[in-house]
């Protein structure tokens, strides 16, 4: 469509509407170059001022390690960052000669045995760190302090060599040296409160300090601005929150509940022998669906698994603590009628499933937190012999003390007895992965742990289960 707007002055008059956007947008570049000049002013600033507190003889003002260090780490780490924000926009004169100016002498090594000599000199005379960072050394305060940004630069480098302890004090340090009026240039060189907070939280996770690490990580989002990326500091805090119900879960605190509407039953419905011999019943969750059913594996059936794996059990890979093996279904006339159980018990058909798995669990041997099951891409039929809609885990043993079931999203665990069989559902009734399902198996404390897992798949239940919807 032509515009006339030489001729129209309704046309016309739409410009000043293009020209309004023009100046909101010239007042929003203007306003950015401004930032930018006060970034720029704040470095030059606080550099110039840290020169100014020591000495003017150059050999002197780098004999004090308080000096020192902070003068390798903002040529390392500070002048590439700045060099690099400088070269968003070009300019002439001073700028291009700051931006000519060759660092790469300045390498990795020397940065790290900077660190690595502040930190021995603390060591050797005993230095806490928050006084070192306030500028007293060995009892002489000095008129020279550390930066925030300084103080995480030796967190983090500590963590590196796996000294968590010492590097949670630097960091801890580091919030309390954090100088507000800094904030643009600490952001900049991604050593913002977010940014420490969150390297505070993964050093704790570390040393296994899961309520101290979840405590510092939700600080670094509560930190975080708009441009901050919180993805880590986000799925760290949610995996956290089930670790620490899951590690309630295996001391025993979040028993079931014996007030709730579930209830115990005698189950004939999916076969019409069932009727003559019922199958006991516990119900321990309605969604997703738990069930733990009571003395289903007889002691003989037990044995039978047992004999079929001791000689082929191999070292797990996802944890050494423990070994497994398989049992193909036709293995004998126990393990085929286990498998007509499993398929009473559930209803669903086992013939695209894998085979038994029998797992044993030692000393601190366990099942990490996990889902059996993977979201199916959408619009797909059928499933995948890979894609498990419901697990069966058969208990072959007793265990003294340790070996809890657990369910850290439903927050409720119980110990298994040797003989029952408990089932899942992985999938809700869409066929879609059902995150609450996420399960684990507690450290065995004393004695050891003998379970059987058949993983049931969602393809071939055409009969069973006609469709995803």
């Amino acid at each position: 469509m032509d515009m006339h707007y030489a001729t129209s002055t309704r046309e016309m008059a739409s410009l000043l509407q293009i020209e309004d956007e023009l100046i909101g947008h010239m007042r929003q570049y203007a306003r950015e170059l401004q930032l930018k000049v006060n970034t720029m002013r704040t470095f030059q600033k606080e550099w110039k001022t840290r020169r100014e507190q020591g000495p003017a003889d150059p050999t002197t003002y780098v004999a004090n390690p308080l000096i020192s260090f902070p003068l390798m780490r903002r040529m390392y780490t500070d002048a590439p960052k700045l060099m690099e924000f400088a070269r968003q926009e070009l300019g002439q004169g001073p700028l291009q000669k700051l931006l000519e100016r060759d660092l790469t002498s300045i390498s990795a090594l020397e940065m790290h045995m900077a660190a690595t000599g502040l930190i021995r000199f603390q060591g050797v005379y005993g230095l806490e760190a928050s006084e070192m960072a306030n500028g007293k050394l060995y009892g002489t305060q000095y008129n020279s302090t550390l930066s925030s940004a300084d103080c995480f630069a030796l967190g983090t480098h500590l963590e590196r060599l796996q000294k968590g302890k010492l590097a949670c004090k630097w960091l801890i340090v580091s919030v309390d040296q954090y100088n507000d009026q800094l904030d643009p240039v600490n952001r900049l060189l991604l050593a913002g409160r977010s940014q420490i907070y969150e390297k505070l939280g993964l050093t704790l996770l570390s040393m296994h300090d899961l309520p101290a690490s979840q405590a510092a990580l939700k600080l670094s989002v509560a930190c975080a601005s708009k441009d901050d990326n919180t993805k880590l500091a986000n799925h760290l805090i949610d995996n956290l929150a089930h670790m620490l119900v899951h590690v309630d879960n295996c001391r025993g605190k979040n028993p079931l509940s014996r007030n709730s509407s579930l209830r115990c039953s005698y189950f004939t419905e999916s076969d019409p022998f069932l009727r003559l011999a019922p199958l006991k019943l516990e119900q321990l969750n309605h969604e997703p669906f738990i069930a733990l059913y009571h003395d289903v594996v007889l002691k003989e059936e037990q044995e039978d698994l047992l004999y079929h794996t001791r000689s082929r059990l191999e070292q797990r890979q996802v944890d050494p603590a423990g070994v497994e093996a398989e049992v193909e279904a036709n293995a004998s006339d126990h393990v085929r009628r286990l498998h007509r159980r499993i398929e009473d018990m559930t209803g669903f058909d086992l013939e695209d499933s894998k085979p038994l798995t029998v797992f044993n669990y030692g000393i601190g041997g366990q099942q990490f937190i996990h889902l059996d099951c993977e979201q199916p891409k959408e619009f797909v039929e059928p499933f995948t012999t890979k894609y498990r809609t419901v697990t069966v885990q058969l208990f072959l043993s007793d265990v003294e003390m340790g070996g809890y079931a657990s369910f850290p999203d439903l927050k409720f665990a119980f110990k298994p007895a040797s003989g029952s069989a408990l089932v899942w559902h992985s999938t809700d009734n869409f066929g879609n992965c059902d995150v609450r399902s996420l399960h684990a198996i507690c450290p065995v404390l004393l004695g050891t742990q003998w379970v059987a897992r058949k993983w049931i798949s969602g393809s071939g239940q055409w009969r069973r289960k006609p469709c995803r919807k």
